[in-house]
């Protein structure tokens, strides 16, 4: 009797909270993270008083969230799509421990824009895979902040961040052999520079605000953007800030590449 009303009464127990996945690892093991999108402040903080008129006017950009390697391209990744091992850096055989983890190098951009394409048809996607616009690149650099670095403003913490001429033998390191950035991204600065999509201009007047990349126009140049130095540059090219270019068919063995993802790898 009075069942009715039991029904009634009786609370239905809460649903769980499932939290979505921040990582994806790929048919090859590339590893990504879900950066979550947000506004930023892109181009050089005027207290600091560097960086000139290529890294200005400091600027607003709203980015939506996108997912990015936790590291730059292997020579093993790049191998393994590509049958062949370009790098300076390397053994015979790309299967020896002691190259496979070290990043791809002399990669020029019309070499990584190929291998995106490549693993774009590999995995039958359309334009899911992607080089880093400059303005995606900055933002992860940043982690959230304004600082020179990706982990703060002192050069001091530099040797626990980064693979750069005074922390390395004149040659490449295993990828994630330094601390990662808050967000958990490594190899941000040094070990290989890094090709984003846009072309390069002069200064950030009329660049775009929404994140995407800056291509062609009345100033365009011949050149395409690198970011965050090498095992051969000096700490003032590590700068969240700094902005390196080059024609894109440079061939260097510090030059290299990562990806980012600007689908959902978690829709099947």
């Amino acid at each position: 009797m009075f069942d009715f009303f039991k029904k009634k009464t009786e609370k239905t127990p809460a649903l769980q909270a499932v939290e979505t996945p921040r990582d994806f690892t790929n048919s090859i093991g590339m590893e990504f993270l879900y950066i979550d999108g947000g506004e930023f402040i892109m181009g050089s903080n005027p207290q600091y008083c560097e960086g000139g008129d290529v890294e200005s006017p400091a600027h607003s950009v709203k980015l939506n969230g996108f997912w990015i390697a936790k590291y730059p391209v292997t020579q093993e990744q790049y191998f393994k799509l590509t049958r062949v091992n370009i790098s300076f850096f390397k053994n015979n055989k790309v299967e020896e421990e002691s190259s496979r983890y070290h990043p791809a190098e002399q990669v020029n951009w019309f070499d990584a824009k190929a291998y995106t394409e490549l693993l774009n048809r590999y995995e039958g996607k359309k334009r899911f895979y992607a080089l880093p616009t400059e303005a995606q690149w900055e933002y992860v650099a940043k982690a959230g902040g304004n600082t020179r670095f990706t982990f703060g403003d002192s050069e001091a913490q530099l040797d626990d961040y980064a693979v750069y001429e005074y922390s390395v033998n004149s040659r490449t390191a295993v990828v994630g052999s330094k601390l990662p950035n808050r967000l958990g991204i490594y190899d941000l600065l040094g070990n290989v520079w890094e090709w984003c999509e846009d072309d390069f201009f002069a200064n950030y007047n009329n660049a775009p605000n929404d994140g995407s990349a800056r291509i062609g126009g009345k100033e365009r140049e011949s050149f395409k953007v690198r970011r965050g130095g090498s095992y051969k540059t000096g700490y003032l090219c590590l700068r969240s800030a700094f902005r390196g270019y080059s024609r894109p068919d440079l061939v260097s063995n510090d030059i290299g590449f990562r990806l980012v993802i600007n689908g959902n790898p978690l829709i099947v």
